[in-house]
């Protein structure tokens, strides 16, 4: 007995509900698909995967539309929001900020922690510092300068409403903006697709001018943090471009056994011979809290981006994309 079209129609259904957060998937890549779904799946903790080849449109994301605590790659909205101030002249480039013992943010030794109290910087400076080396003390001092509640409008004004800056940084239980949200997020939240989109609109040059958006992949591109998307490319044989931003921190809620997991995060726009890309690696309860470069977030993050790689490089991998 065949079954009944109205049966056919409920197991279609179902198989779609059923299916892993992948969305156009292309013909031609299934084995990237099911390689990459491997390693997300191994992950001891969560992970979440968006990746747009900027030639075709072609796109693949796993757990896409989930939001992640972005730990400092929420520095990439701040910076996002400093350029557009700038532009509209409410924030000048040659802007002079004096450095006050008590702006120093946290206990880390990062650059401006190190500096003696006294010390004017520009913008430009304090960007420099916010993107290449994470400096918390130079994003508290943007962040004062542009406002968090600006930095969320205009993330909404781009269409990515998940991806949102609650306050400065080390200011944990004081949000300016959305306290519940702040409460389990922290400093701020994202998805892996509006992580990935948000660098796509600055590799292409749709954030206020391709000047604009030049200038913003060239301190990126500065990033000391490269243990994750770009750790494991063949930069020894092709010149390749990354532009990058990471995050890292803890969990601030602990799970139903009162651990509390880890958060490594890293976005980046990728331009190699013959591939020009966005990926987004998300993760957060990471098991494995291991601060060195065998941690299992970063290795895995750094395995799929070499899958990406070598597939998006590959001669005539230019298929039409699928939708599912």
């Amino acid at each position: 007995m065949f079954p009944s079209p109205r049966s056919i129609v409920a197991l279609i259904l179902a198989l779609a509900f059923a299916a892993p957060a992948v969305y156009r998937v292309t013909r031609r890549k299934p084995a990237l698909e099911k390689r990459i779904a491997e390693r997300v799946a191994s992950f001891p903790g969560e992970m979440g995967v968006a990746v747009r080849d900027l030639e075709t449109g072609d796109e693949i994301a796993f757990a896409g539309d989930q939001r992640f605590p972005t730990a400092s790659l929420i520095k990439l909205a701040v910076m996002v929001e400093v350029y557009h101030q700038m532009d509209e002249g409410k924030l000048r480039r040659d802007t002079v900020v004096r450095l006050a013992e008590e702006d120093k943010a946290g206990d880390e030794s990062v650059v401006l922690n190190q500096m003696e109290p006294g010390l004017n910087l520009t913008v430009p400076d304090l960007l420099a510092l916010m993107i290449a080396y994470s400096d918390n003390t130079a994003t508290n001092l943007l962040i004062r300068q542009v406002g968090t509640a600006n930095v969320d409008r205009r993330m909404e004004s781009y269409g990515l409403a998940h991806t949102q800056l609650y306050r400065p940084t080390f200011r944990d239980g004081h949000p300016e903006v959305f306290p519940d949200l702040e409460k389990e997020f922290g400093l701020g939240s994202t998805t892996p697709k509006e992580a990935a989109r948000l660098m796509a609109l600055i590799a292409d040059g749709k954030i206020i001018s391709r000047a604009a958006c030049d200038e913003m992949i060239a301190m990126l591109a500065q990033q000391q943090d490269r243990q994750m998307i770009p750790r494991s490319l063949p930069f020894e044989r092709e010149e390749i471009l990354v532009a990058n931003k990471t995050g890292w921190d803890a969990e601030k809620l602990p799970d139903a056994s009162g651990f509390k997991g880890e958060i490594r995060t890293d976005t980046a726009y990728v331009k190699g011979p013959k591939s020009r890309y966005v990926i987004a690696i998300l993760t957060r309860r990471g098991r494995d809290k291991r601060p060195g470069a065998d941690n299992a977030a970063l290795i895995t993050g750094a395995a799929i981006s070499r899958m990406v790689y070598d597939e998006l490089s590959r001669k005539g991998s230019r298929p039409n994309s699928v939708s599912h």
